[in-house]
């Protein structure tokens, strides 16, 4: 099962180990790997519009791109410098937060995570959540 948690590129080598020759089937390969998915790794899936997924190698590319791995490590200012977009939601803000913080070094004595967190919303959530005054 692939949660999100872990490293989505050794979840799909495994995958693909695990199914191998066995099943040369795209729509079957794609279903497989969606019954293993769970939390916020099928919350995307869901997300999903209907139809969108053409074969297994365009669901295993999104879902790469989706849970972005890369093993070098980010310094505070990239964590600092990473806003909220237009048109993101505050879950997947705060999970593309949580993926960009768990490669910062000494991250266990960084208190101050979710006031930086807080701090990267676009103004209206910062509003709505009374992180700043609005401004009329």
């Amino acid at each position: 099962m692939y949660d999100g948690k872990s490293s989505p590129n050794q979840h799909t080598y495994y995958f693909r180990s695990q199914t191998g020759n066995v099943i040369d089937n795209d729509a079957i390969m794609a279903r497989l790997f969606i019954s293993i998915l769970k939390g916020i790794a099928f919350d995307w899936f869901r997300s999903l519009f209907s139809g969108s997924i053409y074969s297994w190698v365009d669901l295993q590319t999104r879902f790469l791109y989706r849970f972005f791995e890369d093993d070098t490590e980010v310094a505070l200012e990239k964590l600092f410098s990473t806003v909220q977009k237009g048109g993101e939601s505050v879950r997947d803000n705060i999970e593309k937060f949580h993926n960009i913080f768990s490669y910062v070094p000494y991250r266990h004595a960084f208190a101050h995570v979710t006031p930086t967190c807080k701090r990267n919303f676009l103004d209206k959530i910062k509003v709505r959540m009374e992180v700043v005054k609005a401004h009329t």
